[in-house]
């Protein structure tokens, strides 16, 4: 931290802590905290510098000490670093070998000291002691001198090899023997080239207690380590001596006042066996102690971390399986057997790797691979090389995809973790489809769409979105903001009316308006006109990320036939308003002269003004006919008419239905008897009342019975049928005549339709000759009623026109008392047959007998 952190930091407290004080003495006092904070930085970090230069010089001195050490000792040394690398010569030895490059010397310098068998000797020692650490004492002889060579590796109490050392000492002046190189094999002497003031020094800087006992097995000698540990008890050593080998025991021992736990070993000097002559055994002992408190502390973690990993690791919903560097599983938990299938008893047992997976192919629960061995291998091979963690897909037999991941452990092992990402592969899969599928989607819609997100941000478009507004697809990828794309449309867009182009301020209004409309959480829609003609349907909606989706409709096409058909419904409604004023002058200005034709032609037929000879009178009573059926074909078109403008009211009222039905068939009796045809009344008398426009229904029945007079021949039927069916009635017309065909029924009921020439009827002939307007009449007028009409028909075997029409609520209705049935009194036709006629009945029901009283009462 500089001071001016320090002096920040300190002001900033002063002020949160004397708020409401002068600022005099705020910064009086911050000041003086700040240096108060300074100098105690400062005196610390010059107490830390003073430190690390004693540390330098004590380091430095304890090298220079040991580099002086080194150069005086009476033996050469050589040294290879394990720890630093490089070498090191002494200047010792450079002397004694006469190196040239002295300290600097190399390995290579030293090997051209010797040659033959010495040389060789030297190499192979020496490649061992490099290579496995191999100890050696051999003796080097050259031209001069002979010379012991002792070679060690260096460790530390962990085993970490720290240099490989080789020490050379001058042997001439005690060499004995012939001067050749061997191997020293000494017995019962100190074979390591060192006096005992040598060694005495050397054990006693070694680190763990060492202790020597003469043949007596008494103590002879303890280094500084030992002197609190050495066991004055000989009971290891002769046991040590007795078996001819190392002895350990590990004890509790009382070092310093603190117990520890160390491994005591003894091991015996010299031959083993029986005593010599004076009592004494040859030999003594050598024992050592080593400290395991640590270690066995280390182990007790180790062992409690191993339980809590293995708990917490047991509970976890992932398969695990733990191995060491012997390949042979350490921990597995459940979710690991229930993955594999695999027997927790037997994975208990602490299986190898290898039978794991031999235990997996019988389950058919790894892949499925042309070399199972070469898999096997490959897997195995990962322990003690692996140096990073490995993370693979494994596809098994069952459609299973597992997500294998392996880590290394230090001491060579391995860490397997499994994960089923079947479900997951599959989610990915569903929706990259699914992105796909919205994509292509977007891509093809006819609608122009975009999403912004809640930063405002385009985050989604399709091509007719560009398209619509005229932008770039390059600078929309880019994600720009809602108003850099709405300043890009700028020219699209209508300006007020009062001016011409926009304004930069009244655009800047108008852009912050069309923003926060397009970025707002209301559903929202409506319809633009763009600059250059383009009319859009737009729609804002809200989505749940709090994004908001656009859509844009380009609806100009439609919008223009829209507007034509608007203006054709127009001319449509003043042509009907045209037409109905038209037919509402025919009536007027028609029908005022026809009755007066009508008039004067009556009083001409009734010789009220004078008789008329026979052709006069035939005269008169055509123009009478003639004039009364344009009065009806008027009275026809101006009903359609009412019908096809929705104008035409219905006068409902009770009535009774066998009087009514009784009064139209009346109106067609007279002209069934010119034509000698039979008249077929089927109506109980007491069917009773109905509700409805009886007028109406009249000019309907008396249309279907003179079609069916009209079209059915000399010595035909015609009925008249009715009955009730619960709230409904049901009245029927049929003839005997000439039939309709299929494809002729339909068009009947269209208005000014008689058949065209087809065989129901007769162009050339007066009697079935129309207007064609009965049919379309009838069935409208049963459809206002809320009724159906129905025609049914086979050429050559008659019509039979049926009217269903609604009674009326019963309930609102009382059936009076059933009516006597008209008394229908044969009249010989001109053929002789007999035909009916109604009289009047007792309730004054008037009964027609003419059609000169049909005629006045269509008028």
């Amino acid at each position: 931290m500089s001071f001016q952190d320090i002096q920040t930091y300190v002001r900033a407290l002063a002020e949160d802590l004397l708020q409401g004080t002068d600022p005099l003495m705020t910064a009086a006092i911050a000041a003086f905290v700040t240096a108060l904070l300074f100098l105690i930085l400062y005196l610390s970090k010059s107490r830390r510098a003073k430190y690390l230069e004693l540390e330098t010089r004590r380091l430095t001195a304890v090298a220079t000490r040991a580099r002086e050490i080194l150069a005086t000792t009476p033996d050469g040394l050589f040294l290879w670093d394990h720890i630093l690398g490089g070498i090191t010569c002494s200047r010792r030895l450079a002397v004694l070998l006469d190196l040239e490059g002295g300290i600097h010397a190399r390995y290579d310098d030293i090997r051209g000291c010797f040659k033959g068998e010495t040389l060789k000797t030297l190499e192979r020692s020496i490649s061992s002691l490099r290579g496995t650490g191999t100890p050696f004492s051999i003796l080097l002889v050259n031209d001069q001198r002979t010379l012991e060579a002792v070679g060690a590796r260096a460790q530390t109490e962990a085993g970490e090899p720290v240099a490989d050392i080789v020490w050379v000492r001058d042997v001439t002046d005690i060499a004995t023997g012939a001067h050749t190189t061997q191997t020293v094999q000494p017995e019962n002497s100190n074979f390591s080239g060192l006096d005992d003031r040598h060694l005495s020094a050397l054990l006693d800087t070694m680190p763990i207690p060492i202790w020597l006992r003469d043949s007596s097995l008494r103590i002879a000698f303890t280094n500084r380590a030992a002197k609190a540990v050495a066991d004055h008890d000989p009971r290891m050593a002769e046991v040590a001596r007795s078996r001819g080998e190392g002895y350990t025991e590990r004890r509790l021992l009382d070092v310093d006042g603190v117990s520890q736990l160390m491994d005591v070993t003894e091991i015996a000097l010299g031959a083993s066996g029986a005593a010599l002559a004076n009592g004494e055994r040859p030999g003594g002992s050598v024992g050592f102690a080593i400290d395991r408190s640590e270690r066995e502390e280390a182990g007790a973690n180790l062992h409690n971390q191993t339980l809590a990993r293995d708990v917490v690791l047991q509970t976890m919903g992932n398969p695990i399986a733990i191995f060491d560097a012997d390949q042979r599983l350490d921990f597995a938990n459940n979710a690991y057997a229930n993955l594999f299938g695999i027997d927790n008893d037997w994975l208990a047992e602490k299986p190898v790797f290898g039978d794991i997976l031999d235990r997996q192919r019988e389950a058919r629960t790894l892949p499925e691979v042309a070399d199972f061995q070469i898999f096997k291998a490959e897997l195995s091979a990962h322990f003690g090389r692996l140096k990073k963690p490995l993370s693979e897909l494994m596809h098994l037999p069952d459609g299973r995809t597992l997500q294998q991941n392996i880590a290394p452990q230090i001491d060579g092992g391995l860490i397997f973790a499994f994960d089923d990402v079947s479900q997951k592969l599959g989610l990915e899969r569903s929706m990259k489809e699914a992105g796909a599928v919205q994509r292509e989607t977007l891509e093809n819609l006819n609608e122009g769409v975009a999403v912004f997100g809640s930063d405002g941000r385009l985050k989604l478009f399709n091509p007719v979105y560009a398209r619509l507004w005229e932008l770039d697809p390059g600078l929309l990828r880019t994600e720009p903001h809602i108003s850099q794309i709405i300043d890009q449309t700028r020219v699209l867009y209508v300006p007020p009316n009062d001016m011409g182009n926009w304004t930069d301020q009244a655009w800047r209004a108008h852009r912050d308006l069309i923003t926060a409309q397009m970025l707002s959480r209301a559903t929202t829609s409506g319809q633009l006109r763009l600059t250059n003609g383009t009319v859009i349907d737009h729609a804002n909606v809200p989505l749940p990320d709090g994004a908001v989706l656009l859509s844009y409709l380009d609806v100009t096409d439609s919008t223009r036939v829209e507007a034509a058909l608007r203006e054709r419904a127009e001319a449509f409604q003043e042509a009907d308003r045209l037409k109905t004023e038209f037919i509402a002058n025919v009536s007027y200005e028609v029908r005022t002269p026809l009755n007066t034709v009508i008039g004067f032609a009556d009083m001409l037929s009734q010789n009220l003004f004078g008789a008329l000879n026979a052709r006069q009178s035939e005269y008169a009573k055509g123009i009478l006919k003639t004039s009364k059926s344009l009065v009806s074909i008027l009275g026809d078109i101006l009903d359609l008419a009412s019908i096809e403008a929705g104008r035409l009211e219905l006068d409902k009222d009770t009535f009774d239905t066998h009087a009514f039905l009784v009064y139209s068939l009346n109106l067609v009796q007279e002209r069934a008897r010119i034509k000698n045809q039979r008249l077929d009344f089927d109506c109980p008398p007491d069917i009773g009342w109905m509700i409805g426009d009886e007028k109406r229904l009249k000019q309907v029945l008396f249309n279907l019975l003179s079609n069916a007079v009209s079209f059915t021949p000399p010595q035909g039927e015609i009925r008249l049928k009715a009955r009730r069916r619960g709230v409904e009635m049901e009245i029927s017309v049929s003839d005997s005549g000439i039939g309709i065909p299929a494809d002729g029924r339909e068009r009947l009921f269209r208005p000014f339709e008689q058949g065209d020439g087809s065989p129901v009827v007769d162009s050339h002939s007066a009697e079935t000759s129309g207007t064609g307007l009965g049919l379309s009449i009838a069935r409208n007028l049963i459809h206002l009623h809320g009724g159906t009409l129905d025609l049914r028909s086979q050429p050559g075997r008659g019509t039979t026109v049926s009217c269903l029409l609604p009674a009326g609520n019963e309930r609102e209705l009382s059936t009076p008392l059933a009516q006597p049935e008209p008394q229908l009194e044969p009249d010989p036709g001109p053929n002789g047959n007999a035909q009916p006629r109604a009289k009047k009945n007792q309730n004054d029901i008037q009964v027609l007998l003419n059609d000169a009283d049909a005629d006045e009462f269509l008028d």
